[in-house]
């Protein structure tokens, strides 16, 4: 992947210089700006929901989300220990509200303990980068960050769209993960 990204940037330099030499320092300086600018914006953000979840967490609220959720992930992902199950359930309810950085810990988390220790991924393990792909969002906090900061008139005018649109592929992959295996099964 490192050898893709340094032929996309060197030529990228390459067709700069060609078409537009004067503009390279200036393009390069001002994407710098554009990028530590926009580090800064979500550094409010991610902060915001960050600590909603910290005071989640000190609630004891997150406990009670995984119990919410421990029926569905207990028949979606079958039998695993209380920890795991745990992490499962703190990871899709950190992505159902839109902080996708807070869950990947507990994505991490719930992975391990899903391996069985063979060379194969597991059926659990599969369903969980499914669930994790689709993404499945109530509240897109990030996208709605990233369009306020942009200076939209409504940041928020994505809400059910985003909704639609995670969760039917989330619903397709799961019941795509189940059907693969269930015809493997019966094949033997």
């Amino acid at each position: 992947m490192s050898k893709i990204w340094v032929v996309m940037i060197v030529l990228s330099l390459a067709m700069t210089a060609i078409f537009a030499p004067s503009t390279i320092v200036g393009t390069m300086m001002e994407a710098a700006k554009m990028g530590v600018t926009m580090c800064i914006e979500f550094i409010g953000i991610y902060a915001v929901w960050m600590g909603i979840m910290q005071v989640l967490d000190d609630c004891k609220l997150s406990h009670k989300l995984s119990k919410i959720l421990s029926k569905p992930v207990q028949y979606i992902f079958g039998k695993t220990d209380q920890e795991t199950e745990k992490n499962i359930c703190l990871n899709i309810a950190s992505n159902i509200i839109g902080i996708g950085s807070a869950a990947t810990p507990y994505g991490i988390k719930a992975m391990q303990g899903l391996d069985k220790g063979d060379k194969r991924a597991t059926r659990a393990m599969i369903m969980l980068v499914v669930i994790n792909s689709t993404g499945i969002q109530l509240l897109p906090t990030t996208v709605i960050g990233m369009r306020a900061i942009a200076g939209s008139v409504s940041p928020s005018a994505i809400l059910w769209p985003t909704i639609v649109s995670t969760f039917l592929p989330t619903i397709l992959g799961i019941l795509l993960v189940s059907a693969i295996y269930r015809r493997r099964k019966q094949n033997g």
